[in-house]
């Protein structure tokens, strides 16, 4: 009986162990992550901007959301910082962009310091318009036990595909270009915390 009692104790803590660490919950630490993106125009000029605030998790099962605040772009000039957010991507009416994917069972069972590169398909809604992608990750569990998940390689995010053409034509008048790309590379580093 009181090896049973031992077996059953032992049982309950290694569930315990688990609920509290395979199968945390993850939340995306906004001071340590990025989301990045390149703009080229006059077609040979590129500069690269970023989006200050980003928000989303890992929960137990693997699903991953990331939310990134469109009116929080940072692009070195407060005038093109505006014209983006109301030109571009209106964001009275679409204050955000969402992409969602459920990260595989050998990512929710990463070792500490191990990593992997993975192909992850994923769904960017943005402008009211979901659009299918297919991330190049590179994922690192550290020492601490955060999540990294950084791009292999540039998303390349077509602006017709996800609303944006027309947002695009407007700047480049407000702004006198011959031209601004439309396409545009987007990268990332998000490091998740344990919750």
């Amino acid at each position: 009986m009181k090896t049973l009692k031992k077996s059953l104790a032992s049982g309950l803590l290694t569930l315990s162990f688990l609920s509290t660490s395979v199968f945390a919950h993850f939340v995306v630490d906004n001071d340590q992550s990025s989301v990045f993106f390149i703009s080229t125009k006059n077609l040979n000029v590129s500069e690269i901007h970023h989006f200050k605030n980003i928000e989303g998790a890992m929960e137990k099962d693997g699903k991953f959301s990331l939310d990134i605040n469109l009116g929080s772009v940072e692009t070195g000039i407060e005038i093109r910082n505006t014209r983006m957010q109301e030109q571009l991507f209106k964001v009275d009416s679409f204050p955000k962009a969402h992409v969602s994917a459920t990260l595989p069972a050998k990512v929710l069972a990463m070792d500490k310091g191990q990593s992997l590169r993975i192909q992850l398909p994923a769904t960017l809604s943005l402008m009211g318009i979901d659009k299918a992608l297919s991330l190049d990750l590179v994922i690192n569990k550290t020492i601490e036990e955060q999540y990294v998940v950084t791009s292999a390689q540039p998303v390349l995010i077509g602006a017709a595909d996800v609303g944006l053409k027309e947002g695009v034509e407007v700047l480049q008048k407000l702004a006198g270009l011959s031209s601004i790309g439309l396409t545009v590379p987007v990268s990332f580093n998000l490091v998740l915390n344990k919750h």
